[in-house]
């Protein structure tokens, strides 16, 4: 829309200060956590190094349940973490809660891009995966000391799939 809404959404400052709440509330970590936290930040060097990412009004959470079908339409609710994010965090982050495959986020990214999406586009837009769960794995571990278990297997399974992500960069990366 070319609006700025004053209002960032800084991913990596944001992480840094769910790191603090873990830290301060002795919530254990997982033992490869600071080499996988070294691999988020090198796609994120490589990422910023080769794209130059136009920040844009943004959800940036846009699970399944934030979308409500009424009246022949769909809309998106809850817009607490709405601000000014890389466009390519809402597709990542689509992508993810609906499960999509390969073939799905390429008809995703054709559709968002106008054009087949390049080996450059598909790397970011797996960059953009690694950055959701990686955040998403932090908030969830800050959620621990007040939601118990659920939110420990709910960062789990988010940490387990950043690390697929991560695999899948490097394969990308050799193409």
């Amino acid at each position: 829309c070319g609006e700025n809404t004053g209002v960032a959404f800084e991913v990596f400052e944001m992480a840094n200060g769910y790191e603090k709440i873990i830290e301060d509330k002795n919530v254990p970590m997982y033992g490869d956590y600071s080499e996988i936290k070294k691999l988020v930040m090198t796609v994120k060097n490589e990422t910023d190094a080769s794209v130059k990412a136009e920040k844009v009004p943004c959800h940036n959470d846009p699970l399944c349940e934030n979308w409500v079908l009424g009246d022949g339409r769909m809309y998106l609710i809850d817009w607490e973490y709405a601000g000014m994010n890389d466009g390519m965090w809402d597709l990542a982050d689509v992508s993810i809660e609906a499960g999509y495959d390969e073939y799905h986020d390429d008809m995703l990214l054709t559709s968002y891009l106008g054009k087949t999406p390049s080996i450059e586009n598909k790397k970011h837009f797996l960059a953009s995966k690694i950055y959701v769960d990686y955040l998403w794995t932090l908030w969830a571990k800050t959620r621990v000391p007040y939601d118990g278990k659920p939110m420990e297997d709910w960062a789990e399974q988010r940490y387990t799939r950043l690390k697929g992500f991560l695999k899948q960069y490097e394969e990308l990366k050799g193409k």
